[in-house]
């Protein structure tokens, strides 16, 4: 049976490539049109639309799980998450009208960095010290204006079984502004979606296109209030509660 869903999957990938590449067409087509037009919020509620729309051109099971004491999308927080692949972006953007601070690298890429970079993305220059007083500067200065951002405190991708170490510098921005911090657990299915070593971007598009039934959770854990703490210590407990929530996959 996984053979014959295997190849199945391998049969529908021209077809999930050309639904990929009409979508990111018309991602950018709306952006370079639209978002000069409209304000930031109505922007960020479009770009989760398209991720949606991308995830499931992509054959990525988008499933979202809320905890009673999750801080509500209407209201302004810094969300932290575990990262795992490049994917991360696009399901967290399905799930949250966030802005996210990215590492400069992505920038260059072929078609995602120019689009990342219109939807008011950050990026930070991991070999200068320098550059993270300016991201912080953009940081809060979103936050203060009621648009939440989304951060990868571990600072790298990991093959998601288990949650690196959490670096605080960024958290700073949540105390600044006086909001709270979000964490979140990403968990995929599939090992192949993890987005490290030596495989290339064009590698972990044609591996995800390829993989069937490619399930992701996004747990959003009890937020953390940032009031007289430290952003070492909010560090500290955000990576404690994503590294020991359960993952419903493994569950299932």
């Amino acid at each position: 049976m996984k053979t014959v869903m295997q190849l199945w999957c391998y049969a529908l990938m021209p077809l999930r490539l050309v639904a990929v590449l009409c979508v990111t067409l018309l991602g950018l087509c709306t952006q370079l049109i639209f978002f000069s037009l409209i304000n930031p919020r109505t922007a960020r509620r479009i770009v989760t639309l398209w991720s949606q729309l991308m995830l499931m051109c992509l054959g990525v099971r988008l499933l979202r799980i809320r905890t009673a004491n999750e801080h509500s999308n209407q209201n302004t927080a810094l969300y932290v998450s575990n990262h795992v692949s490049w994917l991360d972006i696009l399901v967290l953007q399905a799930s949250a009208p966030v802005v996210f601070v990215a590492k400069s690298e992505i920038k260059s890429w072929p078609v995602l960095g120019w689009m990342v970079a219109l939807a008011g993305t950050c990026f930070i220059h991991r070999d200068r010290r320098t550059a993270l007083r300016g991201v912080h500067t953009a940081l809060t200065t979103h936050l203060q204006t009621d648009q939440s951002v989304c951060i990868f405190p571990e600072g790298t991708t990991s093959d998601g079984t288990q949650v690196l170490p959490f670096h605080g510098g960024l958290l700073q921005a949540a105390i600044d502004a006086q909001v709270s911090v979000q964490p979140m657990r990403l968990d995929y299915s599939h090992i192949g979606a993890a987005y490290i070593g030596d495989i290339t971007l064009l590698g972990s598009v044609a591996t995800i296109l390829s993989t069937p039934s490619l399930r992701v959770t996004v747990q959003a854990l009890p937020a953390i209030a940032t009031t007289r703490l430290h952003r070492q210590s909010i560090a500290a407990s955000a990576q404690q509660v994503i590294a020991s929530a359960a993952n419903p996959l493994a569950l299932a």
